[in-house]
């Protein structure tokens, strides 16, 4: 099984991404959390050196390089992780892909196209949240990167909403603080894959 967070920066997907994770290995399940961008491709090195350096690569060569890590993920650790049982909880995929690099103007369904390799996820919690809280949330851990600028941010989110006819796709309203966001991924985890 595969449960996706995503949404735009400081919505809390990191931290439910964690929660849920906590919460399904305490109940006896075995649960490999993994977070993308990885770290360890090639391509995910190149985007974290991008996003380090603050000189973003072009959209087309930016989404190449989002692409190739997601395959090597893929590859690497989503199928070995799926194929041995595991429940995997992702920590964005491919649907921040065709957000962010959507906003910046591409085709959404060439990107998913070009994602069509990765499996589809059992679950996809779309954490919404407006851009203005989920930049003062960030604001009060680290300095805002490429990625947060408000009204690029704005249009993300649109995308993220647009998603909702997805039948994968829950979006829920992640401004209600950890525990009210936390106790409705329980409800619908509950009521739509019975964990």
């Amino acid at each position: 099984m595969m449960i996706v967070f995503d949404g735009i920066d400081g919505c809390g997907k990191s931290t439910h991404a964690r929660i849920t994770s906590t919460r399904l290995c305490s109940s006896g399940y075995d649960v490999e959390l993994l977070k993308e961008p990885t770290v360890e491709s090639p391509a995910g090195k190149r985007l974290k050196e991008a996003l380090e350096s603050g000189k973003r690569p072009e959209p087309m060569e930016e989404l190449r390089l989002f692409v190739e890590d997601r395959r090597w993920d893929v590859e690497h650790r989503i199928i070995p992780a799926l194929k041995s049982g595991k429940i995997v909880v992702m920590d964005r995929y491919y649907y921040s892909t065709v957000a962010y690099q959507g906003a910046l103007g591409l085709d959404m369904g060439m990107i998913m196209d070009m994602n069509s390799f990765a499996p589809r996820p059992d679950m996809a919690f779309i954490l919404d949240i407006e851009p203005e809280e989920g930049i003062k949330r960030i604001h009060r851990r680290r300095n805002r990167d490429y990625f947060e600028e408000l009204e690029y941010l704005r249009k993300v989110r649109e995308i993220f909403l647009s998603m909702k006819d997805m039948a994968e796709v829950r979006i829920i309203d992640s401004s209600r603080g950890i525990e009210g966001t936390e106790a409705k991924i329980i409800e619908i985890l509950g009521n739509d894959l019975g964990i």
